[in-house]
């Protein structure tokens, strides 16, 4: 018996060596609901990473022996879902335009006027300030966004917000005025200029070929060759950060793509 027990304590000895020497985790994430994609084993409790891989599987008392306190970052899952990346086999990525005004999702229209409010903060008069992706079925009231959103913020710049379809845009005052629409503007073949139903005059919604009646006026922003280069990268880091808090981990490009950007960031 004595024999037997100082096996035991012998294996336990070793045991708790090799686990202080493995190498210890850049991140672990604890007490979830792990899903592995394999079928002997589809739900696990906790996982390790180092770098860019994932270095162990199991419990959450297993995979606290990869904890080097101080170094390794480590999220209580607190029984929430954790699955793999996922991959986007067909999109046209690349740099995002960091003035570029996000509209998609939005379900308030006074969030357009806040953000182009924000946007013109920081531009300089005659600048165009662009964004898009909105969807007005989307929207609280589910009704078609008009000039007066952006026009009580943008007296002095062009505004051209594309519906998430790119068939009708929305203009301010600014634009209509540049492009000589008024409420006696035909609609051109193949388009439409909306207008009030009651005034006639036209709300800022520009569909199909009508948009090619826009003339922005705009002025160019000046930017020195160091100061573009800045920005595109900016723009590379934005996609990024966009399709990591998407959840997407890799992606096949359907797009033309400057691959040297790529080994930088890289």
């Amino acid at each position: 018996m004595k024999t037997v027990l100082s096996l035991i304590s012998i294996t336990l000895i070793i045991m708790s060596a090799s686990c202080n020497k493995h190498e210890k985790a850049d991140l672990v994430i604890l007490n979830g609901k792990v899903l592995t994609i394999d079928k002997a084993n589809p739900i696990a409790e906790a996982i390790a990473v180092k770098g860019e891989f994932i270095v162990a599987i199991g419990t959450s008392d297993k995979i606290k022996g990869w904890i080097e306190k101080g170094k390794t970052e480590v999220i209580d899952a607190a029984g929430r879902l954790v699955i793999p990346g996922f991959n986007d086999a067909h999109i046209h990525f690349g740099p995002l335009d960091p003035d570029f005004i996000e509209l998609r999702y939005t379900t308030n229209p006074e969030v357009i006027t806040e953000k182009v409010r924000e946007q013109i903060s920081r531009t300089k008069p005659g600048v165009a300030i662009r964004g898009g992706h909105w969807e007005h079925e989307m929207f609280i009231d589910r009704k078609w966004p008009s000039k007066e959103l952006v026009d009580k913020v943008s007296p002095d710049n062009p505004v051209l917000l594309e519906r998430a379809d790119g068939h009708s845009v929305l203009v301010n005052s600014y634009v209509l005025k540049n492009s000589g629409i008024t409420k006696d503007t035909p609609n051109p073949f193949g388009g439409e200029i909306q207008k009030d139903a009651e005034t006639g005059e036209p709300t800022g919604i520009l569909k199909d070929a009508a948009m090619d009646l826009i003339k922005t006026g705009e002025v160019k922003a000046e930017r020195s060759p160091a100061e573009q280069t800045a920005r595109e990268w900016q723009g590379y880091l934005l996609a990024m950060k966009e399709a990591r808090e998407f959840g997407v981990t890799s992606l096949q490009n359907a797009g033309a793509a400057d691959f040297s950007a790529y080994e930088r960031l890289q």
